[in-house]
């Protein structure tokens, strides 16, 4: 375990984040989530295995998406998905992280270029894996980034409307 300036380790501080984040989020007006522990733990392991390997890290998330609540009961980490400091590559997640089992996909935010600032929102290429796994599952689902030991976005898409059907692709 890493302790932090502070000397709370890596682990204490991602669970902060994850206890405060449904507050933060009702304040918005956005959907509340709610967290089991055990993916709390998860998320935490997920945060200090990125910052160990200075790379992003990907994962699946487990539990129900309704209309203005957000559970996440299990989070796996998809450990043999390959990533660097700047990305953090879709196709297992894709692959790995659907229905019914899983609702979405959280992944790590990790910075090891010249600028060491946080990355606090989904980048336009996260967007696109949103989109894609929506239409791939055709599904609204959960995506969270979590962007330093105490930060996190999380985001349901399509956001703003209720779940609306996908057409069957005709390949």
């Amino acid at each position: 375990m890493r302790a932090d300036s502070g000397g709370r380790t890596l682990t204490s501080a991602a669970l902060l984040l994850l206890c405060t984040l449904p507050s933060a989020l009702l304040a918005q007006g956005l959907p509340s989530w709610i967290i089991a522990p055990a993916a709390k733990d998860s998320l935490a392991r997920l945060w200090a295995e990125s910052i160990a390997a200075n790379r992003e890290h990907v994962g699946c998330l487990g539990g129900s998406l309704g209309l203005d609540t957000v559970r996440i009961e299990q989070v796996i980490l998809l450990d043999d998905a390959p990533g660097d400091s700047l990305n953090a590559p879709a196709e297992l997640s894709l692959a790995t992280c659907g229905p019914p089992q899983w609702i979405g996909t959280v992944h790590s935010h990790v910075r090891s270029t010249d600028d060491p600032s946080p990355a606090p929102h989904f980048s336009g290429s996260d967007r696109v894996v949103m989109s894609v796994w929506s239409e791939k599952w055709r599904s609204r689902g959960a995506f969270c980034v979590l962007y330093s030991e105490r930060g996190a976005r999380c985001e349901v898409y399509p956001s703003g409307r209720p779940a609306i059907p996908i057409p069957p692709r005709s390949d």
